[in-house]
């Protein structure tokens, strides 16, 4: 039997990801001394293993969002969604206020990502042999372990293309160092292996899982994977084009192949019934949408696959303390995510209509005497998911004011931050020139107007780090119908389309597509109309969760998108009727063809010569 390094630490700083309390296996000896050949003979001890590789499993936003004190972006902010408003990230270079992307975003090593696919590996070896499992124990560890291999693989692929496809344990023998410099699979392979291996781990996993293992893969979990791996697939193949003789790019006669495994997908989840779009405030469509993303209601009936946080347990998240409002704010932080005028006006109005402001009347600048006014009948997932000016928030309200304004032709604006002592003497009378959460063109305020609210936790009192347990939905119900729309439009099944957009619409609260009389009309065989009202709909459904900005890039949009001005609502007017403007940002992305796919590192490289750089990195296109 293969040896493997000693098992060290198993178990108890684990049990959030769904197993119970540590047991009393764990005062039997230290874990420092345990070897392997104990750990695969003790049911508990294989099972601390497993709980181990859930730990590993990287989770986006919330598992390499930052990478130190610095660096605050993250996907939202490289996306259209968002700016980053934290004024020492480095990747704001002040000198051409350009906003660049590189792997370091992601944080976690190219190498590390092996180390958690080897782990899988060895257990999946390692598991054959174990004589301490019924049968049925075994086949059961074995379609989580493929589940989460698989995931591994996904979070390689979408950023590298093909990559090397190891999918057993690498012997180090110092004689021939050449079998392990593994070359690159074309990227086609990495999906196909991920979509066999979650159908299969599907079949092997059940329905539901018993409560002390309720927050570990399922059967629909896998499903989950395979839905947005495939339809991930099916758009590369469809909108890119194939490069490197395949480690990049998959050929487009592959596109409906890869649309149906995710249609087929989606509609098993969808039609099994056993989860259901969250509606528990169906009068209240903004508080009801916002309470699915609130703290201790991970349980809500939509979420599939999540990620808990316990404070006490030493299992916190910065969200909270990196995303606060200005005023809210511990330590000099906050404003990780500022959302951009474009992903507000990105939501419709209830009535169906374009989701631009309406500022003017006639020709004439409308005037508001509460900001709050200016976003009045917008679509109710706005107001659950982005602070606006004059936003609620806890007991007070979302103060931005950027100055006062004496008469129309004499306006006073602050030049510190909004907590420096921003003030105007007027006739005598002193007024702030800064609201509580914004308003100066310095320090840490958000720099479009706006905020982030979804997954921000208003009862929070302690805003510092690792002080957040709200929940990350990995896969939640409302992408799954959205990836049925997206697959279905793909392979011309129109009426289904509409039907998946047409549930999360009638769960907003917000018109839906057809030809009723209060329905907004479409034509469903008009497939560039379909594909843009789908890809709205991710967009304002799915926000902050980690999913535009590889949405953009699976479109082969990300180019013309992120290269587009940024805008904002914080105005610098000289006019009462100027204020509320829209103002062009002084940072804009700059996304190049290279960023479609990140680089593989160079020391990498070095340490394997069988590997192949991607794409335009040699000539910085």
């Amino acid at each position: 039997m293969m040896k493997t390094t000693i098992i060290k630490n198993i178990g108890c700083g684990l049990l959030l990801l769904g197993t119970t309390a540590c047991a009393d296996y764990l005062d039997k000896e230290s874990f420092d001394i345990i070897t392997p050949e104990q750990v695969w003979q003790d049911p508990k001890l294989i099972n601390g293993v497993m709980v181990n590789l859930y730990d590993g499993l990287n989770l986006e936003d919330f598992n390499y969002w930052y990478r130190d004190a610095w660096r605050l972006q993250n996907a939202s902010s490289m996306s259209d969604e968002a700016q980053g408003s934290f004024q020492k990230d480095p990747l704001f270079d002040n000198g051409n206020a350009t906003y660049t992307y590189e792997d370091a975003l992601f944080e976690q090593k190219f190498s590390d990502r092996y180390k958690n696919i080897r782990n899988c590996n060895d257990f999946i070896y390692q598991l054959q042999e174990a004589t301490a499992l019924s049968d049925s124990e075994k086949k059961l560890l074995l379609a989580e372990s493929r589940f989460l291999r698989a995931m591994h693989y996904f979070t390689l692929v979408k950023r590298y293309g093909g990559v090397p496809l190891i999918d057993e344990p690498q012997q180090y023998d110092p004689n021939n160092l050449e079998a392990l410099m593994v070359p690159r699979n074309k990227e086609v392979e990495i999906y196909d292996f991920i979509v066999k291996e979650c159908q299969e781990a599907a079949q092997d996993l059940p329905e539901t899982r018993e409560a002390e293992a309720k927050y570990r893969a399922n059967r629909y979990v896998a499903l989950s994977l395979c839905s947005r791996a495939a339809l991930y697939a099916g758009s590369i193949a469809r909108y890119g084009t194939v490069q490197q003789e395949g480690l990049v790019g998959i050929p487009a006669s592959e596109a409906d192949r890869f649309f149906q495994t995710s249609y087929e997908a989606s509609k098993a989840i969808i039609t099994s019934g056993k989860y259901a779009l969250y509606n528990n405030k169906p009068d209240n469509k903004a508080q009801n949408f916002c309470d699915m993303f609130l703290k201790g209601n991970g349980d809500n009936g939509e979420y599939i696959f999540q990620k808990q946080y316990n404070v006490a347990g030493g299992k916190g998240h910065d969200w909270d303390k990196r995303n606060a409002p200005f005023s809210y704010r511990a330590g000099g932080w906050g404003c990780g995510i500022a959302p951009t005028l474009e992903l507000v006006e990105a939501y419709e109005y209830v009535d169906g209509s374009k989701g631009t402001l309406k500022l003017e009347e006639n020709g004439k600048p409308l005037r508001f005497d509460d900001p709050y006014e200016v976003f009045a009948n917008k679509d109710p997932r706005l107001f659950a998911s982005v602070y606006l000016p004059g936003s609620p928030c806890q007991s007070t309200k979302i103060e931005w004011k950027r100055g006062v304004i004496e008469n129309d032709n004499k306006r006073h604006v602050a030049t510190s931050q909004p907590d420096g002592g921003n003030t105007v003497e007027i006739n005598g009378v002193t007024y702030s020139t800064s609201g509580k959460d914004g308003g100066s063109d310095a320090g840490d305020a958000s720099k479009t107007g706006f905020y982030q609210k979804k997954f921000w936790d208003e009862t929070l009192t302690d805003m510092n780090m690792g002080k957040s347990e709200t929940p990350w939905p990995v896969f939640r119900l409302g992408e799954i119908y959205l990836n049925l729309a997206e697959a279905a439009m793909e392979l011309n099944k129109s009426s289904e389309a509409l039907d998946a957009v047409n549930k999360i619409r009638e769960r907003a609260g917000i018109p839906t597509y057809g030809s009723g009389p209060d329905q907004i009309a479409v034509d469903a065989s008009d497939q560039i109309a379909m594909r843009k009202l789908i890809r709205m709909e991710r967009r304002v459904e799915l926000c902050v969760e980690g999913v535009r900005y590889n949405d953009l890039r699976r479109w082969k949009e990300a180019g013309n998108v992120l290269n587009e001005p940024v805008y904002g609502m914080n105005v610098n007017a000289t006019t009462r009727d100027g204020y509320f403007r829209r103002t062009q940002l002084d940072y804009k992305h700059v996304y190049r063809k290279a960023f479609y796919f990140m680089p593989v590192p160079s020391w990498e490289m070095d340490k394997n010569p069988n590997l192949v750089q991607n794409p335009y990195w040699s000539t910085q296109e």
